[in-house]
């Protein structure tokens, strides 16, 4: 548990938002960009919960193909159809009383979301071929990369299950936004490493300065992947500049993740012009917030509206 919270608190540094709410059994929806440390975060709050002695299931909704969700989340009963040639316990039941951390809940299939919608309303699933229902008891994470909200606007994801499963929202800053943490991040990988193999090494001045300069578009777990290639290529006790090997296509262009003005406009008037909910929305941090409303000019529409 020690490991999982100091890591934690390194990687996504909200150490205690996480812990407040870990005390409580809402639902929790984690947006961040792929590498930013979502299931490092759903372990946190799992482990600084009531449910810690208990069962922590991560499953990545991308992983199961869309026929098999159902079997593997629900179980099913033996015979019920081609293949099922004993009974078995779905995922969701043999975590009974843990946490469930699903991952990439933007790719759950259509049928399986109005299945999912009951099951949190409820706490009752249903075994593939079984005509009764069984309670179960887990809190659910859910965690995506995905602007759930516009997918529900597209008709891609229901809006009652968006409202089910964001009771409370974390949202991961990527790297590039907070590049004043890499140098501890890297420290951080080089003493895991150390640890690890058994030696003392460190990272030179110049090879640093190089790791703040990149893009970093696989944000925290591409640094722990350049730290962990850069120890190995290293001769000696030190990481020098050339060891570091960095992606020259993210080097020459950064690409653009930004919403336009007129997607921005439309999240601040379903927030209703709040800044905080629209940046939770738009999987954005208040300061990139800010910085998009400058560029859109936008901040004297917001003060506007809060004189009315």
């Amino acid at each position: 548990m020690g490991e999982v919270i100091e890591s934690g608190q390194i990687i996504c540094g909200k150490l205690d938002m996480i812990t407040k709410i870990a005390g409580s059994d809402k639902n929790v929806l984690i947006l961040g960009e792929t590498g930013t440390g979502k299931e490092l975060t759903a372990k946190m709050i799992h482990e600084l919960s009531a449910r810690k002695d208990k069962a922590f299931l991560a499953v990545n909704c991308a992983n199961i193909p869309e026929d098999l969700f159902e079997a593997e989340l629900f179980g099913y009963l033996k015979g019920s159809f081609t293949g099922a040639y004993r009974e078995r316990k779905g995922l969701l039941e043999a975590s009974r009383e843990g946490s469930v951390f699903l991952d990439e809940i933007g790719e759950l299939p259509g049928y399986m979301q109005a299945k999912m919608l009951r099951l949190i309303d409820r706490g009752e699933i249903r075994r593939i071929g079984e005509n009764v229902t069984r309670k179960i008891e887990v809190r659910f994470i859910f965690a995506t990369n995905r602007n759930l909200h516009e997918e529900a606007r597209q008709g891609r994801f229901r809006f009652d299950l968006y409202f089910r499963i964001s009771s409370v929202k974390i949202c991961l800053t990527p790297l590039r936004e907070r590049k004043e943490d890499i140098p501890r991040l890297a420290r951080y990988f080089i003493d895991k490493e150390n640890q690890r193999q058994n030696q003392v090494k460190k990272i030179a001045p110049e090879a640093m300065k190089k790791l703040e300069r990149y893009f970093y578009p696989g944000n925290i777990r591409e640094l722990q992947n350049i730290i962990e290639r850069g120890y190995v290529l290293s001769e000696g006790d030190t990481i020098q500049a050339d060891d570091i090997q960095l992606d020259e296509e993210s080097m020459a262009i950064a690409p653009d993740r930004n919403p336009s003005k007129e997607d921005l406009s439309r999240v601040l008037q379903n927030c209703h012009w709040n800044k905080t909910k629209a940046a939770v929305e738009l999987g954005k941090s208040r300061r990139q917030l800010y910085r998009l409303l400058e560029k859109y000019r936008l901040g004297n529409c917001i003060r506007r509206v809060a004189l009315l």
